[in-house]
């Protein structure tokens, strides 16, 4: 497409030649996934420091790790560890100048930062990509986007916004912008753009079902919608099938390892095993629970995630799926919380608006946002590294872009010495009171 070549984006090229992987052979597949892991931890032990370390402590080298059972025996890649050791873990051989940095939480709450090169966006683009040929969907059909903006995107014209949606053929809808105002603008804007697809957001994309379910609006079916991010309740998934008259898609992914597994048309779920290994650690578990998941990248060379485990939990499924698909199963439980924010205004915020403030703060181990009235909320700070200075101007950053959204709304902030977990053991770094109409939703879980 036009957008990819000005864009010197290579996801096209990149999505010709993993598009056959899912249907070769199970064998094949494996032995593909290993060759690349091999590659992978070869690169690691000459070019990055923690790994090279990590394997002189155990007396062996990259070239020992022979079987999947040889990789389970390496040790496990923590937040914590990333967070002690973060330099260590980028290669040696790359400008960190020119990586792309990221954030993500976790079920402690404290951020994590991390790095990826330039061209990753377009292997992530392309697995994405993958995912959606499923639906009968092709490249260069509109496709729209649900996924929270940032300065950037805020900062165009109309007419440069509406150019470059064009050209990428992917409409965004801003979460963070998604009141009942906002998404009367996104019904417009669907008429007009007629998509054919949806990615994004699990909740955002399920209240602009009900939106346009509440209000008899007709609508074209779409090829099928993918939704991510969130976990996927049965009500959701119900309503988004109905109003768009489409298969909805679970598509599973995290901020720090992108294109884990995809839902196909059967309703199972599929590891992407040229993109990643996956493993559970059941260690003091029984049979029958979810168990922790340990991921590898096998995309991020400039900062390799080797065993690293996320905060999500669920199991390795044997067999094979009628669908075609080579890719191994594994079924899917999440216990991320986050909550939208409904301001007095009636605007609806998604919770990503309010983690991304903090991300990358110096001076805060931890945070949360929590609303208590539609005009009230209370930012809650965990004093970390960084000094006393940062962590001010990073909190006095953090409310004037809360207050932008309504200056209705009154920010306290509170310093603490811990935020408690949810009942599930997870940290929540959004937290609302106000519940809005049952049709629009609010709490993610």
């Amino acid at each position: 497409m036009a957008s990819h070549w000005a864009r010197r984006s290579r996801s096209l090229d990149v999505l010709h030649q993993i598009r056959p992987a899912p249907h070769q052979s199970r064998g094949k597949i494996l032995e593909n996934q290993f060759q690349r892991l091999s590659e992978l931890l070869s690169e690691a032990e000459a070019h990055v420091p923690y790994y090279r370390e990590m394997f002189r402590g155990l007396g062996i080298h990259s070239r020992d790790i022979r079987t999947l059972d040889d990789f389970a025996a390496l040790p496990v890649l923590t937040k914590d560890i990333i967070r002690d050791r973060l330099s260590d873990l980028v290669r040696e051989d790359m400008e960190k100048g020119k990586l792309v940095a990221g954030y993500s939480g976790g079920s402690t709450g404290v951020p994590l930062r991390f790095y990826r090169d330039p061209e990753h966006q377009d292997v992530s683009d392309a697995g994405i990509f993958r995912a959606m040929l499923q639906c009968g969907w092709e490249p260069g059909e509109m496709v729209g986007y649900f996924w929270g903006g940032n300065e950037r995107l805020y900062s165009m014209s109309r007419l440069e916004f509406e150019c470059r949606q064009y050209l990428r053929r992917k409409y965004q809808f801003d979460p963070f912008h998604s009141g009942p105002e906002e998404m009367e603008r996104w019904w417009k804007t669907w008429e007009r753009i007629r998509p054919q697809a949806a990615f994004g957001y699990t909740s955002t994309i399920a209240r602009f079902a009900a939106y346009i379910a509440d209000r008899a609006k007709r609508v074209r079916p779409l090829r099928g919608v993918f939704v991510t991010a969130e976990k996927l309740h049965a009500p959701q998934r119900d309503l988004i099938s109905r109003v768009f008259n489409c298969r909805v898609y679970d598509f599973y992914g995290s901020s720090e390892v992108h294109n884990i597994a995809t839902e196909c048309p059967r309703g199972r779920m599929h590891v992407n095993s040229d993109f990643v290994v996956l493993e559970v650690d059941r260690a003091g578990l029984e049979a029958t629970e979810p168990a922790p998941f340990i991921v590898t990248s096998l995309v991020n060379r400039a900062m390799p995630f080797i065993r690293y485990r996320n905060d999500d939990c669920g199991y390795l499924a044997d067999g094979s799926c009628e669908c075609g698909s080579q890719f191994p199963l594994m079924e899917l439980n999440i216990s991320r919380l986050t909550d939208n924010f409904i301001l007095p205004s009636g605007r609806v915020v998604h919770g990503e608006f309010f983690t991304h403030l903090m991300y990358g703060s110096e001076g805060i181990s931890m945070f949360q946002f929590h609303q208590t009235t539609p005009h009230n909320v209370v930012l809650w700070i965990v004093p970390g590294p960084g000094g006393e200075q940062a962590r001010e101007k990073a909190v006095r950053a953090a409310v004037e872009q809360v207050q932008q959204l309504d200056r209705e709304v009154k920010v306290v902030v509170r310093e603490t010495a811990a935020i408690p977990l949810s009942q599930a053991g997870k940290h929540r770094f959004t937290r609302s009171d106000v519940r809005s109409a049952p049709a629009m939703g609010n709490s993610i879980a």
